[in-house]
């Protein structure tokens, strides 16, 4: 009789950040530095690779690449390169310890069945005014795909192992809902330890075991994550997007951002072109599709 493992199914909650097909070029090189969340790239062609400290790997074309979440690294291009992205997280995954596991970026096999997801989720984007649920759907069906290409590839302790790690942060997938759903509102470790039943001390270093951040770091970083979307995804003025995000002012906002992402939040706007564009334009005007 099959047995069904509810509490390691509810670690594998797939969040998607956001999604594009872009035409990649030294945009990409200089602004895709916020780490705390995974990738996942297709490029149509050859000639972009990834450097880390373990050294430059080639992304091969036509084939998924996948970058562990809290890994360091700098992209590289020979040439402007057709690209295929997401960025997401596992609700209940590690950042930090996972990158004991998996090292590295993830080159999958070739799939036809994947492939033909791909293909399928890049027309519907293409063409898309918003991400719909079926849409979603999809993404988020894509990347647990991916998951168990992975999965599959390393050992069976060593997956038991990232499953046992990501169990010890489900007590805290309720707090980490309630920062996303209150981003532009301030928060204190004392709220979030009520959120988490648990006491304050007990919640910062559970906070930090799971996460490899303290709380306030996690929020920050969040908030900026989601100001970096609303720069390309939206009209609203840095001043608007500062307070939206929960940063007192936009000088304080500025510098935290130009910290996190290399780049200050006007630049960052100007220089960040998501998805498709059917003039070809390297411009603000073209959005991130999120789910």
């Amino acid at each position: 009789m099959p047995i069904i493992f509810p509490s390691v199914a509810e670690s594998l909650n797939v969040r998607i950040f956001s999604a594009g097909c872009v035409r990649a070029d030294t945009w990409w090189t200089e602004s895709d530095r916020l780490r705390g969340f995974w990738r996942l790239y297709r490029h149509e062609s050859d000639g972009a690779g990834l450097k880390t400290d373990r050294g430059l790997i080639q992304m091969p074309a036509q084939r998924l690449v996948v970058v562990p979440a809290g890994l360091p690294f700098e992209p590289t291009l020979e040439h402007p390169v057709e690209q295929f992205f997401l960025q997401f997280e596992f609700v209940g995954w590690p950042a930090p310890e996972s990158l004991e596991i998996i090292p590295d970026p993830v080159i999958l096999p070739s799939d036809p069945k994947r492939d033909i997801l791909v293909d399928q989720i890049r027309n519907e984007i293409e063409s898309a005014e918003s991400i719909e649920p079926v849409l979603a759907s999809r993404m988020k069906s894509l990347v647990h795909h991916a998951a168990a290409e992975i999965l599959g590839q390393i050992s069976p302790e060593s997956a038991q192992q990232f499953l046992r790690i990501a169990e010890g942060r489900r007590e805290l997938v309720a707090v980490l809902q309630y920062i996303d759903a209150h981003i532009a509102e301030p928060m204190s470790n004392a709220r979030l330890a009520e959120i988490a039943l648990a006491s304050e001390s007990r919640f910062i270093r559970r906070f930090r075991e799971a996460t490899g951040r303290t709380p306030a770091r996690y929020v920050q970083d969040r908030r900026v994550s989601h100001a970096a979307e609303l720069l390309v995804s939206t009209d609203h003025t840095i001043d608007e997007i500062a307070g939206r995000c929960g940063f007192t002012n936009r000088y304080y906002f500025t510098r935290v951002f130009a910290q996190r992402m290399g780049c200050p939040p006007a630049r960052y706007r100007s220089r960040r072109p998501f998805l498709h564009n059917p003039e070809g334009s390297s411009g603000a005007e073209a959005a991130p599709r999120r789910a």
